[in-house]
């Protein structure tokens, strides 16, 4: 970073709740807000050992949070918000300090949300909240810093422990663990990037709810059922391996073709760390892929979710949401892992 030392960078940082900055209230770890000073501090350590000046901006969320709090508005909420400030002014970069238990979900819907943003925008939190003995929040933070000085180029990404992950392909693996995520699967972005539609910006609730549901030995359909009702923006249905499920005769997958009936998408991903769906291969993948089914190739959990909300707020035809879901965007998926249905 040589270079960089003459010139001075500039940073947003919204501090969104979290570990990070939490205290101990006698019940348990909650949030504080208010923590704009210790943050400032912290960057004016990381400019003195680096070289390079710092101008920061900094912001809070009107009301911080423990990310496991966090609501399908959240992620949009954060996007608005990165939006605003770099409409007011420019910067180098963002940095969105957040809690780590729904970081890799916020961050894959914020990387969709913020698709044509000309600059990095890095997630960091911590796992030991700051001035705790062996707090990796300052850590955390210096990385981000030195993520966005070493230019990235524009997109989301986290910053954790000891690496830059991007976003849609990260995912937390450990609970207390300083290396707490990691890139679960390899980032394949298309040499040229498809022209997404831009999502209507709104903060409020969404008229299309989204949904995860994890097949498991035992399953009742009418559980599956509910869930396609309940979410019925779209299911993202984590199976096993290349996309199998358990059948119970055909009340499973005729849930699954009322739903996709009705105009409810259901995309198919496998709970394996690697691989990738493939629903041509097994019986039960061909009954999904005849109920219509959208096989979702090798995205995460957190991607495919991040993903189907995304289009599900842009009133596309099934047939367009389709090809969308089915196209690598951002390198959350990878070409050769498509296994693609047509409505």
């Amino acid at each position: 970073m040589s270079g960089l030392a003459e010139r001075e960078l500039r940073v947003d940082i919204l501090y969104t709740g979290g570990t990070f900055g939490m205290a101990d209230s006698g019940d348990g770890l909650l949030p504080r807000s208010g923590i704009g000073d210790e943050i400032t501090a912290l960057v004016a350590e990381f400019a003195a050992a680096s070289g390079i000046a710092v101008e920061v901006r900094y912001a809070e969320l009107d009301r911080v949070i423990d990310s496991a709090n966090a609501d399908p508005g959240t992620a949009r909420r954060i996007a608005a918000r990165v939006r605003m400030h770099l409409a007011k002014s420019a910067a180098d970069g963002v940095i969105v300090v957040h809690g780590t238990d729904t970081m890799a979900y916020v961050g894959a819907r914020m990387a969709f949300d913020l698709i044509d943003v000309p600059v990095p925008v890095v997630l960091t939190g911590a796992q030991i909240p700051l001035g705790l003995p062996g707090s990796d929040a300052r850590d955390n933070l210096h990385l981000a810093l030195d993520s966005i000085a070493a230019q990235p180029g524009p997109g989301t990404f986290i910053a954790f422990g000891t690496a830059l992950h991007p976003a849609v392909r990260a995912s937390k693996r450990s609970s207390d663990g300083y290396d707490g995520f990691v890139t679960l699967r390899k980032p394949t972005p298309p040499q040229a990037p498809p022209a997404l539609p831009l999502s209507r910006v709104h903060t409020g609730e969404t008229r299309s709810p989204v949904g995860l549901f994890t097949v498991f030995p035992g399953m009742d359909s009418d559980l599956l059922d509910a869930a396609l009702r309940i979410y019925h923006g779209g299911v993202v249905l984590e199976c096993y391996g290349a996309g199998t499920m358990p059948m119970h005769g055909d009340t499973a997958i005729e849930a699954v073709r009322r739903a996709t009936g009705r105009g409810t998408p259901v995309v198919v991903i496998t709970h394996c760390d690697s691989g990738a769906v493939d629903l041509s291969l097994y019986e039960p993948g061909r009954a999904l892929l005849a109920a219509g089914a959208i096989g979702g190739g090798d995205m995460t959990r957190e991607a495919a979710l991040a993903k189907l909300s995304h289009l599900a707020g842009l009133d596309l035809s099934p047939g367009e949401l389709c090809r969308w879901m089915t196209t690598n965007v951002l390198g959350e998926l990878s070409d050769s892992s498509q296994s693609i249905h047509e409505h």
